[in-house]
């Protein structure tokens, strides 16, 4: 098993994805929106005082750009709102409408979750997460050093 598990792993990972954009494209489809757009309104909806587009790229892991084109279309389809003084200061909060899909959409992702780990323990699934978060660090570390 030892000598195949990249090739496992990699799999596994292409699966994983594959299946979490499929979930997540139907979904935002009810909304007419892209898994981005979603990230954020859950984001803002999670903050009490809602967030900075700086923040939202930090929380979210996306660039600037991105979240600077998403926020203008959740601006104009009305389901947030920038508030404060200041271009770089100003958060985005959630409109009525916003908070109704962030809280649907969280709902949703509980469920899946729930669906997803039934039959884990805890313990395990704290073990994967654990260890698949240090992967990661691990790739992105690899990564950087063959830049």
């Amino acid at each position: 098993m030892s000598t195949n598990r990249f090739e496992i792993f990699s799999t596994a990972v292409l699966r994983l994805v594959k299946a979490v954009q499929g979930i997540k494209t139907q979904k935002m489809a009810e909304y007419d929106l892209k898994g981005t757009g979603a990230v954020c309104l859950c984001r803002i909806y999670e903050s009490a005082e809602g967030l900075t587009a700086a923040e939202l790229a930090l929380v979210c892991e996306v660039d600037k750009a991105q979240i600077s084109r998403t926020m203008a279309e959740l601006t104009s389809r009305g389901f947030v709102l920038r508030t404060g003084a200041g271009r770089y200061k100003q958060k985005y909060q959630l409109t009525p409408s916003g908070r109704e899909i962030a809280a649907d959409v969280l709902k949703t992702m509980r469920e899946i979750e729930a669906a997803v780990s039934r039959d884990i323990s805890e313990r395990e699934l704290d073990g994967f997460y654990g260890t698949l978060y240090r992967l990661c660090d691990n790739f992105d570390r690899l990564l950087q050093k063959h830049s």
